[in-house]
């Protein structure tokens, strides 16, 4: 079994502390063992590495991100670095590739792909292992990790899992998947309540599969599985999610049900649950302000008075003041940095 852990994004959902130069997952806000802060990056390879698993663990990123994992991890993780960024489907094709022609595993080994900025307890790793058996038992392509919700949120896509297959899983104790019937993208609260009835699971962007899988699939479309030769094709390759190009009506999808607490911490409402002190940085909070935080890299205080349930984060990429339940709403007002659109134009000439 072998782990890729995806270290991408543009850095806009927690902006102004992150942007396309240093993403969410290099933020030194989460409260660390014995004092001080770490990363959602440090925090993922501690974990990782107290489950014995940082020996199987590789990372995959832009070329311009090197530098900040080399600095937060040292020089132990081994580092797949794509030409440009472009989704999830080209990180995880060149991740195979790598495993493939430069680690030479395996085509039957199992690979494991998770993001880092997943917020779980230390046994959450322990599920890795049964994702893989579930893949290797149940004949599927894809096995999928899905999170019970704890409620009907709007922030998450949704696995909805075959009814079938969900009897099944109650009727056979040694069963511990469940076939997929297929996804939601961020409902609404009303379909959300509808689909926690179906017993459908957030999907949490983990997943597995077989190496010899994912390399035929390149070879189908024209696409070599060398590694340095898919770097330099790598323009070629659909700018998609793996869920688009993989998991969207594919009838081979299992899920694993993870029962305990998920969270992803991609946005300033859940990330300021999990900080250590409703102040980093210099600034005050007034006594009557209630449910606010404060997270200020600026060498100038910040005050803030008589509200309740607001996030102000401030940087030198600029000011965000928010409601915490308003937060999500950020992407929408930035524009996604265009450097790497500006790349593409050049490779495509």
């Amino acid at each position: 079994m072998k782990l890729v852990l995806l270290s991408g994004g543009s850095g806009i959902r927690l902006w102004p502390l992150s942007s396309s130069i240093r993403s969410k997952q290099f933020l030194q806000v989460l409260p660390a063992p014995g004092g001080g802060h770490e990363s959602m990056l440090q925090r993922i390879w501690r974990q990782l590495s107290a489950a014995g698993l940082n020996h199987e663990a590789y990372i995959a990123t832009s070329s311009g991100q090197e530098m900040l994992i080399r600095k937060q991890l040292g020089a132990a993780p081994p580092i797949i670095i794509e030409p440009r960024r472009r989704d999830t489907f080209p990180a995880v094709s060149l991740a195979a590739a790598f495993l493939n022609s430069v680690e030479k595993i395996s085509p039957e080994e199992t690979v494991i792909v998770l993001p880092v900025d997943a917020y779980v307890s230390d046994d959450f790793f322990f599920k890795l292992l049964e994702l893989d058996n579930a893949l290797h038992h149940s004949g599927a392509e894809i096995a999928l990790l899905g999170a019970k919700p704890n409620d009907p949120s709007e922030k998450y896509g949704y696995i909805v899992p075959d009814t079938s297959s969900v009897s099944a899983t109650r009727t056979q104790a040694n069963r511990t998947y469940v076939s997929v019937d297929r996804f939601v993208e961020k409902p609404d609260r009303i379909a959300a309540e509808a689909l926690l009835a179906q017993q459908a699971m957030w999907n949490c962007g983990i997943f597995a599969f077989r190496l010899c899988d994912l390399l035929k699939r390149l070879e189908n479309s024209g696409f070599p599985t060398d590694y340095v030769e898919l770097q330099k094709q790598y323009h070629r390759l659909p700018k998609s999610s793996f869920d688009v190009e993989v998991l969207e009506g594919n009838s081979r999808l299992i899920c694993v049900p993870y029962l305990e607490s998920w969270k992803d911490l991609g946005t300033w409402n859940t990330l300021s649950e999990e900080l250590a002190s409703p102040v980093l940085g210099r600034g005050q909070i007034s006594a009557d302000s209630v449910n606010c935080q404060i997270v200020n890299e600026l060498d100038i205080p910040v005050m803030l008075v008589g509200l309740d349930d607001v996030i102000v984060a401030a940087g030198p990429g600029g000011i965000l003041v928010a409601r915490k339940d308003a937060a999500d709403y950020l992407k929408q007002l930035l524009p996604v940095p265009d450097i790497e659109s500006r790349k593409e134009s050049v490779h495509s000439d």
